[in-house]
């Protein structure tokens, strides 16, 4: 493979990958797919752990200065675009809040749907709601409420405050450009080959250990979610499961690129084109 070529090693910034148990609903990298190349925060948590971007850059930084230190190049890569964002520009100073006062915020709001939380977060913060590139990213939803009942300030203040802990060094950021009819057709087929790997086994194994969507955060991402309706009868068949994962993970593509062109450091490239650039560097 070309990228032995960059002597790296890949840290991944996958909020769902980095735990232990969630491998074939996250399409976590075998070690086939390794190629014995070093692979950082990908299947080191537990379910029980919970992981913020705060948490995920004080666990990569250090992890790629010693990288760097070594002579060699850490190539961050994952689905969570906002972990990456953190890592180059840094997170708002918000105080971090006890876990007492996350489980009560978050038995609140589970208490209404996304599109109450996103009104009520259209008064609190109108800032804030305005830059979310959809009123279903409930995650997001919460976040800006959950910092504006704690603090008494909201997140779009914090943000003005400014940034800390941010990578300090240069940096590439590349997002791959591809075709949507193309996009589609991987996302159908990862979804196909998700099922086919077991990832239903996976939900019972992990549901019967007492974890679901509403007790572990990354259980309500996508694939795992669905798959968790399924097993409790409200999906009638592996078919429709198949194809609803799939459509909401075209949705989430969809809003994951709006998000991606609205930052200006993110340089563009095409899958022949990064391997040609890999080989320059």
């Amino acid at each position: 493979m070309r990228k032995k070529k960059l002597k790296g090693e890949i840290i991944g910034a996958d909020s769902v990958q980095i735990y232990k148990d969630l491998v074939i609903g996250s399409a976590a990298p075998t070690e086939g797919e390794m190629q014995g190349i070093p692979h950082h925060l990908i299947g080191i948590r537990d379910l029980k752990d919970e992981i913020s971007a705060g948490i995920y850059i004080s666990s990569a930084l250090p992890i790629i200065g010693k990288i760097e230190k070594s002579g060699k190049t850490p190539i961050v890569v994952g689905g969570t675009n906002f972990y990456v964002d953190a890592l180059i520009n840094g997170l708002s100073p918000v105080p971090a809040a006890d876990e007492e006062t996350m489980r009560s915020c978050e038995e609140e709001f589970s208490r209404f749907s996304t599109e109450e939380l996103f009104a009520e977060l259209q008064k609190t913060d109108p800032e804030w709601a305005a830059k979310i590139s959809s009123p279903n990213d409930r995650q997001r939803i919460k976040r800006g409420l959950f910092v504006a009942k704690t603090t008494g300030k909201t997140l779009s203040e914090w943000n003005k405050t400014g940034r800390i802990n941010a990578y300090k060094g240069e940096f590439l950021a590349i997002g791959i450009k591809m075709e949507r009819e193309k996009l589609y057709e991987r996302i159908n087929l990862r979804t196909k080959t998700m099922i086919d790997s077991g990832l239903i086994e996976e939900v019972r194994t992990i549901n019967e250990k007492g974890f679901n969507s509403s007790n572990c955060k990354a259980l309500a991402s996508i694939g795992y979610v669905e798959t968790e309706h399924y097993l409790k009868g409200e999906i009638a068949s592996i078919e429709e499961l198949s194809e609803l994962i799939a459509q909401n993970t075209r949705h989430l593509a969809k809003r994951q690129l709006t998000w991606l062109r609205n930052r200006d450091y993110v340089v563009w490239k095409n899958p022949e084109e990064i391997l040609e650039l890999s080989t320059n560097l």
